[in-house]
C-alpha cells in the first residue's frame, strides 16, 4: 500500500486504544531515560463500554500482528508534537530508539528517550506519575473483523492490524470523541438501526398478509 493511501486511512480511522500503564525503567546507565509499557495482551477481552445494557468488549487476536507495519513509529505525548519526538523505531542511535516487540502472548514497547527538553520532561512526568497511561494509534482490516453477540455482550475481535502510526504517553485514556469508542458506538448504532428496519419490514409484511385474508 502506498504511503499516501496509508495517510488517508490513518486520517479516516485513527483509532486510539488505551495501553497498560507506562513506567520508568531503572538502568545501570544513569544517563538513560527509559520508559516501557505493554500495548497489547493477545486474546484477552477488555471492556470498552456498555451499550443499551450490553457490555461491549474488544479482543486483539494473537494472529493480528503477523503482517503489521510498525517499521516507522514515533513516540508522542498525547498523540501530538508539543514535546517533539523523543523516540522512534527508525532512530539511528540507541538514545531516541523506540523498540516494539511482538511476543507470543503480548506486544511490548520500550523507549530510550532523547535527552531533549521534551524527552526529559516526559521522563520526569512518567517518573512522578503525572503521566501514567499510554495509547496507540493504528488501523485494522475491518473486513476480517469478527463480531460475536450474546444475550448480554457484544465482542469485536481484531484479526489483522495493518499499520501502527504512533505510540503515545497520555494524561488520560483515549478520547471518546475521536477514538475507537466513538466508532464502535457508531457500528452498534448502525446494527440497531438495521434491526429496526428489519422489524418494520417484518410487521409491514404481516399487515399486508392480514389485509389479503
Amino acid at each position: 500500500m502506498e504511503h499516501n493511501d496509508l495517510i488517508k486511512l490513518r486520517d479516516k480511522y485513527h483509532d486510539y486504544r488505551r495501553l497498560m500503564d507506562v513506567r520508568a525503567v531503572q538502568t545501570e546507565n544513569s544517563d538513560d531515560m527509559i520508559v516501557a509499557g505493554t500495548p497489547v495482551i493477545f486474546d484477552k477481552p477488555y471492556l470498552l463500554f456498555e451499550f443499551f445494557g450490553k457490555k461491549v468488549y474488544e479482543i486483539i487476536s494473537r494472529e493480528s500482528f503477523a503482517n503489521t507495519d510498525y517499521r516507522d513509529v514515533p513516540l508522542k505525548y498525547n498523540h501530538g508534537d508539543g514535546k517533539g519526538t523523543p523516540a522512534r523505531t527508525t532512530s539511528k542511535t540507541e538514545k531516541g530508539r523506540l523498540t516494539i516487540s511482538v511476543l507470543p502472548d503480548r506486544v511490548e514497547m520500550r523507549a530510550n528517550l532523547l535527552p531533549t527538553s521534551g524527552g526529559k520532561d516526559l521522563f520526569m512526568e512518567v517518573q512522578a506519575g503525572t503521566v501514567a497511561q499510554m495509547s496507540w494509534a493504528f488501523i485494522e482490516d475491518r473486513e476480517k473483523e469478527e463480531i460475536l453477540e450474546t444475550e448480554d455482550s457484544i465482542t469485536f475481535t481484531v484479526k489483522e492490524v495493518l499499520r501502527v502510526f504512533d505510540v503515545s504517553a497520555v494524561d488520560f485514556g483515549a478520547n471518546e470523541e475521536t477514538s475507537i469508542y466513538a466508532r464502535r458506538r457508531g457500528d452498534l448504532d448502525e446494527r440497531f438501526r438495521q434491526l429496526d428496519e428489519q422489524k418494520r419490514a417484518f410487521y409491514a409484511q404481516r399487515i399486508k398478509i392480514l389485509n389479503q385474508i
